[in-house]
């Protein structure tokens, strides 16, 4: 059973989906990353990709994120998110795209912080979509705005997209979390889709 950890929510629980095909955040990675991120989002725009529970993004709000935006297209995910935002109350700001990110990322623009957990065997079988997923949440940021990605192990990222470096990484046990952010004055990228962007504040 995962939980909310702090703010509005704090203690709430949430569904985490049944089987192998997700891998729920445990809950001291994610106290971690909020430690590592800041203790507040309050006024962010937030997208949680490949969101699996929707816990990232659940806690996210919690701490004050005005918007999030959870994007799963997995039939086996949706119904447990759809009943995590129920147990929060259905938050106004709380979205759920049950669609693929390729068809949601471009819609969005100006994000603060974007956190992607893509499903493990992307990394070894489907290196296009780990690229795909680069290049588009690089154009979804804003020009402060992290995006921050979960690993594992002895596997790496593609190379990243252009204006994009690595910040840091911190290894938790099998897994790896890389914060990845513009580089100085780097042009903002443009997605090839564009409708109503929604606008974030910069993230400190």
């Amino acid at each position: 059973m995962l939980r909310i950890i702090a703010g509005e929510f704090k203690g709430r629980k949430l569904l985490a989906p049944p089987g192998l095909e997700t891998r729920p955040l445990p809950d001291r990675i994610k106290q971690s990353l909020f430690d590592w991120l800041g203790q507040s989002c309050d006024g962010w725009s937030v997208a949680d990709v490949c969101a699996g529970s929707g816990s990232f993004g659940c806690e996210a709000m919690s701490r004050g994120a005005k918007t999030v935006h959870l994007i799963e297209c997995g039939r086996h995910a949706i119904s447990i998110i759809q009943g995590n935002l129920r147990a929060l109350g259905s938050p106004a700001g709380l979205h759920l795209h049950a669609r693929q990110f390729q068809q949601v990322l471009p819609t969005l623009s100006g994000l603060d912080l974007i956190f992607a957990d893509p499903p493990f065997p992307w990394f070894t079988d489907d290196r296009e979509a780990l690229s795909e997923l680069l290049r588009l949440a690089a154009a979804a940021l804003g020009a402060k705005g992290r995006l921050v990605l979960r690993g594992e192990r002895s596997h790496d990222l593609p190379t990243l997209p252009p204006g994009l470096r690595e910040a840091e990484r911190r290894f938790y046990g099998r897994s790896w979390v890389v914060v990845l952010q513009r580089m100085p004055h780097a042009p903002l990228p443009r997605n090839e889709i564009g409708s109503a962007p929604q606008s974030g504040r910069g993230a400190p």
